[in-house]
C-alpha cells in the first residue's frame, strides 16, 4: 500500500471512530530540523473507544539499521466526567530487539516483558491528558517494523490488566522502514 493510501486510510478510520485526525508533531509544527536518522515523523490515531477519548501515536517512518526509535503515545480524556483508567498495550514486531519505557508520569505503570508492553494509566479526569514514550531498538536487518497498539478504557480501578488485553478489539499498527 502506497504512504498516501495508509495515510489516507487511518484518517478515514479516525474520522469514522471520532478519534484523532493526523497531524504533525509540535516540534514539526514550529519547522525544527529533524535529525538525519528519522525523516518527518508519522502520527496514527489509536482505536477510539469512545469519542470521549483522544488517541495520538506519533514515531519516525525510517530508523537505521540497530538503531532506536521513540514512539509516544498521547492519551486524553475530553469530554467523559468522573475518573477513568486506560490500559495501553503493545505488541511490537519481531523486527525489534529491546522495548524500554523510557518516560511516564508518575501514576502510570509500565511493564515490559519480551516484545510486550502493557500500561495501566490511572485518574484520567476530565480534561486531563497523559503522555507515555516507548524506546525500540530496531535489529540488524532492513525490512519494516511493526508495532500494534491497542487501548480500552474502564471506570473500575480494580480491573485486571490481562483480562482487559483480551477485549481490545482494535489495534492500530505502526510501521517503520529499518533502512
Amino acid at each position: 500500500m502506497s504512504p498516501l493510501a495508509t495515510r489516507l486510510t487511518a484518517a478515514a478510520l479516525a474520522a469514522a471512530l471520532g478519534g484523532t485526525l493526523l497531524s504533525p508533531t509540535p516540534a514539526n509544527a514550529a519547522g525544527a530540523a529533524l535529525p538525519a536518522l528519522s525523516a518527518a515523523p508519522a502520527v496514527a490515531p489509536a482505536a477510539a473507544v469512545s469519542s470521549d477519548f483522544g488517541y495520538v501515536i506519533t514515531f519516525p517512518k525510517h530508523v537505521q539499521r540497530g538503531g532506536s526509535l521513540v514512539y509516544s503515545v498521547k492519551v486524553r480524556n475530553r469530554k467523559a466526567r468522573g475518573q477513568h483508567y486506560v490500559a495501553l498495550i503493545g505488541d511490537f514486531s519481531k523486527r525489534f530487539r529491546k522495548i524500554r519505557v523510557v518516560s511516564k508520569p508518575r501514576s502510570v505503570k509500565c511493564s515490559v516483558k519480551g516484545r510486550g508492553l502493557s500500561c495501566w494509566i490511572t485518574s484520567l479526569d476530565k480534561g486531563d491528558s497523559t503522555t507515555v514514550r516507548i524506546r525500540a531498538w530496531a535489529g540488524s536487518r532492513r525490512g519494516t517494523a511493526t508495532a500494534a497498539f491497542g487501548v480500552i478504557v474502564t471506570s473500575d480501578a480494580d480491573a485486571d490488566i490481562r483480562k482487559l488485553r483480551k477485549e481490545i478489539k482494535r489495534k492500530i499498527k505502526a510501521s517503520t522502514r529499518i533502512r
